[in-house]
């Protein structure tokens, strides 16, 4: 069926085609970067490692869909990008996390390093099963003939985030009187205030759930972590990796037109 505003004899290329060309050479440097840092993870703190952890199904079919999806359409200058971003999100969330009494880990360091290489990890990942999310919404689009608009997305974006902040506001309460959790407050407020790029955004939050569901399941029910809920996981904490998601693209994007700015504004002074 013809989409309105494309060419009627369009033919795309089929969505397994478009999948298998987004691997090439870098995919497997990106993987093999992954497994090393994986690696330097388990050898440092090898006495940390359980036996049952490492052969456990669900963990390893987790790090295998990371795998491929940061083998996916590497992109080093972006990754590098949201890599940053990752940790260093990853980094404030756990300090603010264990320091609050939100959660706390078997070790009870607050945070524990070596949970660290999981966000830059997960963030990349995120990130990629977003795009994957939207090139299936484009191919379910064509199919049924109807694009949905950018209004739509952003009806649903200014419905599912704002309703989340609250949420998550209402779940962090007992731990409200930290002036972190107040800051955390006022940020998710922010991010949710406004969206540059709803379908991204949507999409996003999307994606960081359904690794949020994954993540959070393994950690809680293996106690790993634990919420002063003692839920396996709570529901929230969950749809929370989606919002970090959300706001982790938000400082990458920021921080891209800052180094763009930046730029133009050094070559300026230089041509002057």
């Amino acid at each position: 069926m013809h989409v309105p505003g494309e060419p009627p004899d369009a033919r795309p290329p089929s969505l397994l085609g478009e999948l298998l060309r987004g691997f090439d050479g870098r995919s497997l440097f990106a993987v093999l970067l992954l497994l090393g840092t994986g690696s330097a993870v388990g050898i440092r703190w090898g006495d940390l490692v359980v036996a049952e952890y490492v052969i456990d199904g669900l963990l390893f079919g987790i790090w295998i869909w990371m795998a491929l999806l940061i083998a996916w359409r590497v992109d080093p200058r972006r990754d590098l990008l949201m890599i940053t971003v990752g940790l260093g999100g990853g980094v404030t969330i756990e300090w603010w996390g264990t320091n609050s009494g939100l959660w706390a880990y078997f070790t009870g360091e607050r945070p524990p390093l070596w949970i660290l290489p999981a966000w830059p990890a997960a963030t990349l990942a995120i990130d990629r099963m977003a795009t994957f999310l939207g090139l299936l919404g484009e191919r379910c689009a064509r199919a049924v003939g109807r694009v949905p608009s950018d209004r739509a997305y952003r009806l649903v974006y200014f419905t599912v985030v704002p309703a989340f902040v609250v949420w998550m506001t209402w779940f962090l309460w007992p731990c409200g009187e930290h002036v972190a959790s107040q800051v955390v407050i006022v940020l998710m407020v922010l991010v949710a205030a406004q969206t540059r790029e709803p379908r991204r955004d949507v999409a996003l939050f999307l994606a960081g759930s359904v690794m949020g569901l994954l993540l959070e399941y393994w950690g809680t029910s293996r106690e790993c972590w634990m919420y002063y809920t003692h839920q396996i996981p709570p529901p929230v904490a969950v749809v929370a990796h989606g919002f970090a998601a959300v706001a982790f693209s938000r400082v990458a994007g920021i921080t891209e037109r800052a180094v763009r700015r930046l730029g133009w504004t050094m070559h300026s002074v230089a041509t002057g």
